[in-house]
């Protein structure tokens, strides 16, 4: 039969004391709350042994002792396709003859990792690493004046649903960044609606609905050049250069920001155009252009609504409405980031910063 809860030394103690004053074991149990077999226990256990204490509980043995949990740690933080197994998995690796209850709660509970939905990021290769980690050293001493100088821009494409499916790995809660615990996002190959836009310190641009193409075409340089550089971004740009004396214009290596939509940056160097385009802007570096997070914020709030968008107008009409509702000192606060975001780069080796 199971035990039943212990008693506190100090309960123990006043059992002692009224039975040595002449009480019986029922009257000690009624004063003390305590069945009477109880009283007369504990009294029997201090004449026994002069001691208070309850007697030792040997339990059942640890199905999973310290070698044990040793072993599976090596084994779950050995790569990548490890920490994405699942429990029945890791009990079949190392032969472990417990449930998965007990397995769980040992990784847990006595190892540490927690089991997390890996975070996305970018697919970076050696030479993409390098790019990151020297433009992150090279404007290392700007501070947040120089930053505040730059116009960020960037396409962004949303569809009415979209692919949920979610990758648990096991990580320590400081690993949510690293490259074995992340999971690699693509270019969607459907897109329902694409737009385009920019900030700077203070200031938002126009929001842009791409046309779309005929049968689904790709943007060409030639589409660039017409619906924004020569559009919204020209006259952005013209707005800080009268505001700010002068400003940078970061655009990344996108195909159809090249072709004759660099021959244009070229003419418009003279007017002093100057900033960081394709071929200059290290590629798959999402995490270093802060209108990246203004997406998120755009996402995330059309998720929240109770009423999701059913079709393409509806998408747009909540699109434009939540980019005019978005607050300036979040862009303000993204754009102040710039530091930390290329000291984690260079953290990282050129890595994801987990911006």
């Amino acid at each position: 039969m199971a035990r039943g809860a212990e008693l506190p030394e100090t309960v123990r103690a006043q059992v002692v004391v009224l039975r040595e004053g002449g009480l019986s074991f029922a009257d000690i149990g009624e004063k003390l709350g305590i069945e009477k077999s109880t009283a007369h226990k504990t009294y029997k256990r201090f004449k026994d042994s002069d001691d208070y204490s309850s007697a030792p509980r040997p339990g059942q043995p640890k199905k999973i002792d310290e070698r044990d949990a040793r072993i599976i740690k090596r084994h779950i933080l050995k790569d990548r396709e490890t920490r994405r197994e699942t429990l029945g998995e890791i009990k079949n690796a190392l032969n472990l003859p417990v449930c998965n209850d007990t397995l769980r709660k040992t990784i847990i509970n006595r190892i540490g990792l927690q089991h997390r939905i890996a975070r996305k990021t970018p697919w970076l290769s050696v030479q993409q690493k390098a790019a990151r980690f020297e433009f992150a050293k090279r404007y290392s001493e700007w501070g947040e004046e120089e930053w505040r100088r730059v116009i960020w821009s960037d396409e962004m494409a949303m569809q009415t649903s979209a692919n949920q499916g979610r990758v648990w790995v096991w990580r320590y809660p400081e690993e949510e960044y690293l490259e074995d615990c992340c999971g690699a996002t693509v270019i969607p190959g459907f897109e329902k609606v694409k737009v385009w836009a920019a900030i700077r310190y203070g200031k938002k641009s126009k929001f842009i609905m791409v046309e779309e193409k005929p049968e689904g075409g790709k943007m060409t340089a030639e589409d660039y050049l017409a619906q924004i550089l020569d559009g919204e971004l020209f006259d952005f740009w013209m707005e800080g250069m009268e505001e700010c004396g002068h400003v940078l214009v970061m655009e990344d290596g996108a195909p159809y920001h090249r072709g004759v939509a660099t021959k244009r940056r070229e003419e418009l160097s003279a007017s002093g155009w100057e900033g960081w385009g394709p071929l200059i802007w290290p590629s798959n570096s999402p995490d270093l252009n802060p209108i990246e997070n203004v997406w998120h914020v755009l996402r995330t709030n059309i998720r929240k609504k109770k009423h999701q968008p059913k079709n393409k107008t509806e998408l747009i009409e909540v699109l434009k409405e939540e980019w005019e509702k978005l607050d300036i000192n979040v862009i303000n606060r993204l754009c102040d980031s710039m530091p930390r975001r290329l000291a984690a780069v260079r953290a990282a080796k050129g890595g994801a910063s987990g911006y």
